[in-house]
């Protein structure tokens, strides 16, 4: 027993040795492990879109030592520590034989740093070496040994090596000087990139391919798969690679609000290369076309409708251009959308019931397209982008072709507080702020959002009115008879004319809209599949000279669009040739049935109505019969439109019979409590107009402030003084009355 006593002092001490070399406080290997790697970022088919710089601009890739190729590991180890494998972390062999020969040359001419002795001084960098920093390595070597494996401080070594040029690694090394992954070497660049990092200042294969060849041919003598005479040939190779900086916005957006994604050393996105390539040489040809109209920048976004991951995410048109401010998101900044939202509006009224519980509005409801008066004291008075007004204008056209009048009408019965909520459940969290001020102007977008909010809420129409959250924003025949009107040629011609620009050969929606200051025109768009936003305009905020349709926005979104659907019906024959592309319709409202009305009032087409069209009526909503077509004792078809129309009958010289008693008295103008200014300058010149529609009888009594004044006959339209004060007028016919109250200042 006493004489296996020493053997096990020996084992005890050595495993005290042992442990205390694998457990005592290592901090700055701690750090080492910890450090941040650069992050390769690829888009959906592999190609890469940016790798990620570190907070000091360094490059470092991380590679696992199974996907670092074997002739990759054995230059390497060839280079730096040819009994890797041998020793527990110095070379003693190695030590002894540079010892000799640099006492026989009486310089250092060779080192014996093994490599966990490298990565020890890796951990604790120094710029003075000395001898008891030699120790210190020594000691931190034997400590890296007793804590990982041959495989785990080969792979840190690797990835953690410094080359000079702010990079480190040797995937990261392998493209700054060859402009490939490591990889993708050739056996002689890999001898030429492993000499680097003795002296990064000398052997810069960019900067000096013979000295770097002249040092390759030792690392390369002695390993079969090398050929030594081809080694300076491959040293000349070499070139500074320009490291890949696409999609910086979107790059950008996702550190700020996913910054996890990028503690990956890879990251692959669902965005294609290809679109966005196709994305930004369109929005370049659309503002080239655009120089002479105050528009010098824009914003595209186009997601897929499935999950609302990103194909495309373009800025603006050059991130580097500060003369145009390149590098702020023209997606997340905030604009004015103009007539984009009106779908929104439309769909919320669609879902809107009335006291019977019928839908409020719906496709074949006429509105009044005539001048009017909204709101109280502050009154709004909106006009058409053409200033020409319809009169009675079906639901379906007035959306189509952008109408901005039935707009206002809608969001005033329907009310601002219930269309913000609705837009707020779409995402549009900019209007919280600002949202309630725009007022009735949100019917015509006033409110500033974002292009990101407007793409994703107008992508619910082709999702059937659900967001990506499985939420039933619209009921879904709602979004089906949205799609249905933002895809009717016919009915946006009152707009827009026949024009091309959105004409495509498979089923699309589009809506455009100018700001109310033409600063921005925005294009919507989208397909069964796909959903696109393009914005135009200029960041300085100036207003845009021209036009003030969106036609190049949505020649872009049109364009791209085009691109993307014979790309998939590329991929999809490509895949299988026998395989027929279907182009994917919207589907059609499930509630709703087509029916036979009159083109002009809305209602059931009767044989005296010249024109009908085939529009979706709720099932079990019975329609009227047109009263608006009658034959006369002439044989002649008249129209007899409502008393509401009177004024714009008159204005516009319309032969037609107005039916006055249509509809209860009502006062159109002024409003009730409106605010006059009385002018001394054209005192004689001033007037009041006021408007009066329906009633029972044909005469009205009109009286000023409580005075019995005049009568007027159909059309009940008539004028009373500018006098300053408070002021009560009350209207009377036949057993109707109605009163309102003015004041001039």
């Amino acid at each position: 027993m006493k004489k296996n006593l020493p053997i096990l002092y020996l084992f005890l001490g050595f495993l005290g040795v042992w442990l205390l070399l694998r457990y005592t406080p290592y901090p700055e290997l701690d750090a080492l492990l910890n450090q941040p790697y650069s992050c390769r970022v690829y888009d959906c088919k592999g190609n890469i879109i940016q790798i990620t710089s570190l907070d000091d601009g360094l490059k470092r890739e991380f590679l696992p030592l199974e996907e670092i190729s074997p002739q990759v590991r054995s230059v390497f180890i060839k280079a730096e520590d040819k009994r890797f494998y041998f020793h527990h972390g110095v070379d003693y062999t190695a030590a002894i034989t540079a010892f000799f020969q640099n006492m026989s040359s009486k310089k250092t001419i060779r080192g014996a740093s093994t490599i966990p002795m490298q990565l020890a001084k890796i951990c604790s960098p120094v710029e003075v070496h000395s001898f008891s920093r030699k120790l210190q390595d020594v000691l931190n070597a034997y400590r890296i040994e007793a804590r990982f494996s041959k495989k785990k401080i080969l792979e840190l070594y690797l990835n953690s090596l410094p080359f000079g040029m702010n990079v480190c690694g040797v995937n990261s090394a392998a493209r700054t000087f060859f402009g490939k992954p490591v990889n993708d070497l050739s056996p002689e660049q890999l001898c030429c990139l492993a000499v680097i990092p003795r002296r990064p200042s000398s052997y810069n294969p960019i900067n000096h391919p013979t000295e770097c060849a002249e040092m390759a041919r030792e690392i390369a003598d002695g390993l079969s798969f090398v050929d030594t005479q081809a080694v300076e040939a491959a040293a000349k190779t070499a070139r500074a690679f320009e490291y890949p900086y696409k999609m910086p916005h979107y790059i950008l957006y996702l550190k700020k609000t996913t910054p996890q994604l990028f503690d990956n050393y890879e990251l692959h996105l669902s965005v294609d290369m290809d679109v966005q390539i196709q994305a930004e040489t369109l929005l370049s040809e659309a503002l080239l076309q655009a120089k002479n109209s105050r528009i010098s920048n824009g914003a595209l976004l186009l997601i897929n409708n499935k999950d609302a991951s990103v194909i495309s995410w373009v800025g603006s048109e050059n991130w580097f251009d500060d003369s145009v401010s390149g590098q702020i998101d023209g997606v997340l900044v905030k604009n004015q959308p103009g007539s984009s939202m009106k779908p929104f509006l439309y769909a919320l009224a669609f879902d809107t019931p009335d006291e019977k519980g019928n839908p409020l509005y719906y496709p074949s409801k006429v509105i009044a397209d005539i001048p009017q008066e909204f709101g109280g004291e502050n009154l709004y008075i909106p006009a058409n982008f053409n200033n020409h007004f319809n009169g009675p204008i079906r639901t379906r056209v007035a959306l189509a072709s952008s109408l901005n009048i039935p707009a206002v009408t809608i969001l005033n019965e329907i009310g601002v507080n219930n269309y913000l909520n609705k837009l707020y459940e779409l995402g549009f969290d900019s209007l919280r702020h600002g949202g309630k001020e725009a007022d009735l102007g949100l019917a015509l977008g006033a409110g500033e959002v974002t292009l990101y909010e407007l793409v994703n809420a107008f992508s619910i129409f082709p999702r059937d009115g659900k967001d990506f959250k499985g939420n039933q924003i619209y009921s879904q025949d709602t979004a089906r008879l949205i799609c249905s009107i933002l895809s009717d040629k016919s009915s946006r011609a009152l707009g827009f004319g026949y024009a091309q620009t959105f004409e495509t050969d498979y089923p699309s929606i589009f809506k455009t809209g100018t700001s109310n200051q033409y600063q921005n025109i925005t294009a919507l768009g989208a397909t069964k599949d796909f959903t696109i936003g393009v914005w135009m305009g200029n960041f300085a905020g100036q207003t845009v000279i021209g036009k003030t349709g969106s036609s190049l926005p949505a020649w872009v979104a049109k364009n791209l669009l085009d691109y993307v659907e014979k790309s998939v019906e590329k991929n999809i024959q490509n895949y299988d040739k026998n395989q027929v592309y279907e182009k994917k319709d919207f589907d059609k409202p499930e509630n709703w049935t087509l029916q036979k009305i009159c083109s002009l009032s809305g209602l059931k087409a009767g044989p005296d109505c010249p024109a009908s069209v085939y529009e979706y009526i709720k099932n079990g909503c019975e329609l009227e019969s047109c009263d608006w077509h009658k034959k006369n004792t002439d044989g002649d078809i008249e129209i007899i439109f409502p008393s509401e129309f009177q004024q714009w009958i008159k204005t516009n010289n319309i032969n037609a019979v107005i039916n006055y008693n249509s509809s209860p008295l009502t006062l159109l103008s002024p409003r009730d409590n409106s605010i006059f200014y009385y002018s001394s300058t054209s005192a004689t010149k001033q007037a009041i107009n006021v408007q009066v529609i329906g009633g029972s009888a044909n005469q009205l009594s009109i009286f000023y402030d409580n005075n019995p004044s005049f009568q007027v006959q159909r059309p009940f339209d008539f004028h009373l003084p500018v006098e300053r004060g408070n002021h009560t007028c009350t209207c009377i016919c036949g057993n109707e009355k109605i009163t309102f109250n003015f004041l001039v200042k």
